[in-house]
């Protein structure tokens, strides 16, 4: 009983020590600033640190201006300078019948790891993609985006002419995909096997 009424007797007086202790800090930083600031406006008090980095990281925009130095001129520039045995990654090649998926995304990922190791242990990373533009999952893809047309009246000319090209459209897709990955390679000596070289070798 007796401890609640001199709590209740102290409070009055709590009240005016705290009002008058935010009083002074604010009529100190006042004086040291020159600056009036509005009632309840603390900010001024605080000794924060000053710097020109933006507060938000605008990874979208960013990002871009890294990629380039990250992948193609980091692979560039680890071949003609690192000093170690060369490192060779047998690839396999994806499908050339789609976009691409999360599966996509992992196995290219983990094997950018690995090369980025071996470049991070001296290595020569010898890193060519490749995409496999053969097979009945291209062709099925390829006769599917004809609409209202019937696929008995092609022959095998045509159906192979369709199926390349939505082959390359892939292709393409998928490089660029790859490359927002941040996947670092060989991109523009990247093999196909509907190439005619690579056709040849497979019969020799």
């Amino acid at each position: 009983m007796n401890q609640s009424f001199a709590a209740l007797r102290l409070a009055p007086v709590k009240r005016s020590f705290a009002l008058g202790s935010k009083l002074s800090v604010r009529s100190l930083a006042s004086a040291a600033t020159g600056e009036d600031k509005p009632a309840g406006s603390y900010s001024h008090t605080l000794r924060l640190p000053k710097t020109a980095f933006p507060l938000r990281a605008d990874a979208a925009r960013r990002e871009k201006q890294f990629r380039e130095r990250c992948t193609d001129t980091l692979y560039k520039w680890q071949f003609e300078n690192n000093t170690g045995p060369q490192f060779i990654l047998h690839d396999g090649p994806p499908y050339a019948n789609g976009e691409l998926h999360v599966g996509h995304f992992m196995n290219k990922v983990l094997k950018d790891i690995v090369n980025r190791y071996q470049v991070m242990q001296g290595r020569r990373v010898l890193y060519i993609p490749g995409f496999d533009t053969h097979g009945l999952p291209i062709e099925q893809k390829a006769l599917a985006t004809l609409r209202g047309r019937d696929q008995d009246s092609l022959n095998p000319m045509e159906i192979r002419r369709l199926a390349r090209n939505f082959a390359m459209k892939a292709v393409a897709s998928q490089t660029k995909s790859f490359k927002e990955y941040a996947v670092m390679g060989d991109w523009s000596n990247r093999y196909l096997t509907l190439d005619p070289e690579y056709e040849a070798s497979q019969l020799e």
